[in-house]
This record gives C-alpha cells, sequence and structure tokens, in this order.
C-alpha cells in the first residue's frame, strides 16, 4: 500500500511540475518577448510579410529570456508544438538561457519548406548569428536570420556580391568619361579663341597663300585690325 502510495504521489508531482510551466503566446510572425527589436520590428514584420508573398514560406520568431526547461532545443521543440505551426512555416528562437546565461538560437522547419533549405546554408547561418549572440547583438541576429532565409529561398545565398572589380571599371568608366567631356570642352573653348582675333575679339578669316618654295600656307587674319597669324 506504501509503495503504492509513492507511486501516485510520483505521478502526481509530474503532472504538477508540467502544468507549472507556462509557454508565451504567439503574438503573430514576431513574438518579441525579449523586446530587443525597438524601433526595428516594423521593417522586420514587412520583411517577412515580403518573404511569405514570394516564396509562400511563414516565417515566425521568438525572443525571450526566460527558458523554462534551460534547454533550447527542448524549448523550441515545445514552441513548435504549442503554438502548432504548419508545414509551410519556418520557426526562429532566440532565448537566453538561465543556466550558462549566454543567448542560444534554435531553428525548427515544417515538412513542406524543409528541402527548400540546405543544411551547409543553415549551418553556415547559425555560425553567423552565434557570433553576433555572444556579443549581445540580439536585434542584428534576428534580423540577419530573415535576411540569410530569405537569400536561400531566392537562391543567392553563399553567392558572391556584384563584382567589385566591375563596379570599380564602371566608376573608371565614368571618370574616363568625365575627362574626355573636359577634354572636349577645352578643345572646344580652344577652338573658339583661336578663330578670333586676340586684339579685338573679331571672328578671324581664313587665307591661302603661297611660300617662296611654292607650298600652300594656311593663315588666318581678322578683318578689322589687321591682326594676323599662321592657322
Amino acid at each position: 500500500m506504501h509503495s503504492i502510495v509513492l507511486a501516485l504521489l510520483s505521478i502526481w508531482a509530474f503532472f504538477a511540475q508540467d502544468e507549472e510551466i507556462v509557454l508565451p503566446r504567439q503574438m503573430g510572425a514576431i513574438n518579441d518577448y525579449a523586446a530587443v527589436l525597438g524601433s526595428a520590428r516594423e521593417g522586420l514584420e514587412t520583411h517577412i510579410e515580403t518573404i511569405r508573398e514570394n516564396f509562400h514560406v511563414r516565417i515566425v520568431i521568438l525572443a525571450s529570456i526566460y527558458d523554462p526547461f534551460d534547454n533550447a532545443s527542448l524549448y523550441a521543440q515545445k514552441i513548435w508544438e504549442s503554438w502548432k505551426l504548419g508545414p509551410d512555416t519556418v520557426l526562429l528562437v532566440f532565448v537566453k538561457e538561465q543556466t550558462k546565461g549566454t543567448w542560444e538560437f534554435e531553428l525548427r522547419l515544417g515538412n513542406d519548406v524543409r528541402e527548400r533549405f540546405h543544411t551547409e546554408h543553415l549551418e553556415r547561418m547559425r555560425a553567423g548569428l552565434k557570433y553576433h549572440l555572444e556579443r549581445q547583438r540580439i536585434k542584428t541576429a534576428l534580423e540577419e536570420s530573415v535576411n540569410a532565409l530569405h537569400a536561400m529561398l531566392e537562391g543567392s545565398y553563399g553567392q558572391p556580391p556584384p563584382s567589385v572589380s566591375g563596379g570599380r571599371l564602371f566608376f573608371w568608366i565614368w571618370v574616363l568619361a568625365g575627362l574626355l567631356g573636359l577634354g572636349g570642352i577645352a578643345l572646344g573653348v580652344r577652338a573658339l579663341l583661336r578663330s578670333h582675333c586676340p586684339r579685338c575679339g573679331t571672328r578671324m578669316r581664313s587665307y591661302n597663300t603661297y611660300n617662296r618654295q611654292g607650298a600652300r600656307v594656311v593663315y588666318r587674319s581678322c578683318p578689322r585690325c589687321g591682326y594676323s597669324r599662321l592657322r
């Protein structure tokens, strides 16, 4: 009889302990219980909505400073089950663990979107987020996680940015065009000055004559003051 009572008490204690665990409620796509986003929230919501419209993938974020399990992986799984997230959903959990006092990141993927994200890309994203979390840059980590998922969906994740050399070439083309333009202006000004008399400013006229050797010579002369010079 005593052993039966102990067993019943153990079962009651187990369920009582489980009942004490209260998980946060889902308030939408972004659940910032840690209050880390501030004014960046609106922009992030817009980005998440853009991803949903363009790629039919729902992104749900939870940021929390309390993990009742003190186990980020278990916490993320419990959140997934409690919120009944669908197969087209990606869950991003950022939580501060009590024992270690560090921020951890966990990811859960719905069955319908799992194959759209390569494992090596997700691991690279984790490494980048860990860098920010170790430095307490939680807002940056949240934003970068959404940026990374977006890049994976459009196929640009891990690709080099637009060619720097191409950008420099474009810059130098503009510089060269500017120099050529300035050179053209200078030549135009020079031609204009050479076609006018330096004494009185009157437009000079061109004449042909011949030197002693019989060679043709072109010279310019001012019809007003008589100034002349070889062309």
